[in-house]
């Protein structure tokens, strides 16, 4: 009997380099059965276009466009029907290790040790598109790439591309609000700017009153708040190991209109000056 499973990982030991075996795009115009096959080593894949209902033993997972798939060594792979037309996906062969603890043996809680890594069986990343950038810099190095460096270049890339999507599943797990995420990322990125609700809201398509909402659900502050805090603390450690920068030059780096306003607020929140903190 074929069930569908969700929520399951593989704890892959992240102690040594994972050697890609072999990568590459995968299209079909008019639709394929997947391989019926047991490989020796990982099977991940990316689907980019259509949809596909992949059979791993008695598990059966289904794929859109975004979802990505670890098939495991071991373990039998196959479709009792086609991929739908126009296909297309991105797929990773990687080795194993010995140290490795597949899906059924995880259990609801996942014990991971030190230099365990768990990576979701099945996952939607349609709009990650750094993960979707990641796997195709695993094949551009691997196809393109010559010497000795190749198979380290290579190893670094997956090694990525595994972080990242343990990380997005661990977002999902605790309800981390990705957009949150992305745009405190963009605080640290950009210090040079205060980043108002309207220019934030149309970059990212909600309202302001959505994403301010959001914002503070998820920090307890506002937006502006949270920038100014940002750019003060970043002020604190950066004032002791820059002492040949005017205040005029660091209060502009990270935003504020001049020194006089600089210093009037780092004094409030430190109760010293910026000049005192050098």
């Amino acid at each position: 009997m074929i069930t569908t499973m969700e929520n399951k990982y593989v704890l892959l030991d992240m102690a040594k380099r994972r050697k890609v075996t072999l990568c590459n795009h995968n299209f079909s115009r008019e639709g394929v059965f997947h391989p019926d096959r047991i490989m020796e080593e990982y099977d991940l894949l990316f689907m980019q276009n259509g949809e596909w209902d992949i059979i791993e033993d008695e598990t059966e997972y289904h794929l859109s466009p975004g979802s990505v798939l670890l098939l495991e060594p071991g373990k039998h792979h196959y479709s009792t029907e086609k991929c739908s037309p126009l296909m297309r996906n991105v797929y990773i062969h990687f080795a194993a290790e010995r140290e490795d603890i597949d899906s059924a043996k995880t259990g609801e809680t996942l014990r991971n040790g030190a230099s365990l890594l768990p990576i979701p069986k099945l996952i939607q990343t349609a709009d990650h598109k750094e993960i979707h950038h990641t796997f195709e810099r695993v094949i551009d190095t691997f196809w393109a790439t010559e010497g000795n460096l190749k198979e380290l270049r290579c190893s670094l890339y997956l090694e990525s591309l595994l972080l990242q999507l343990s990380e997005l599943a661990q977002q999902s797990l605790t309800k981390t609000d990705i957009l949150i995420s992305e745009i405190i990322h963009r605080f640290h990125c950009e210090p040079e700017v205060f980043l108002s609700p309207q220019e934030l809201a149309k970059n990212y398509n909600v309202s302001v009153r959505t994403i301010s909402g959001r914002f503070k659900d998820r920090t307890g502050m506002s937006l502006h708040q949270y920038q100014l805090h940002l750019k003060l603390d970043m002020a604190y450690d950066l004032l002791p190991i820059s002492p040949g920068r005017s205040l005029h030059d660091i209060a502009l780096s990270l935003g504020f209109y001049d020194e006089f306003q600089f210093s009037k607020l780092f004094k409030r929140k430190f109760g010293i000056s910026p000049s005192m903190r050098r």
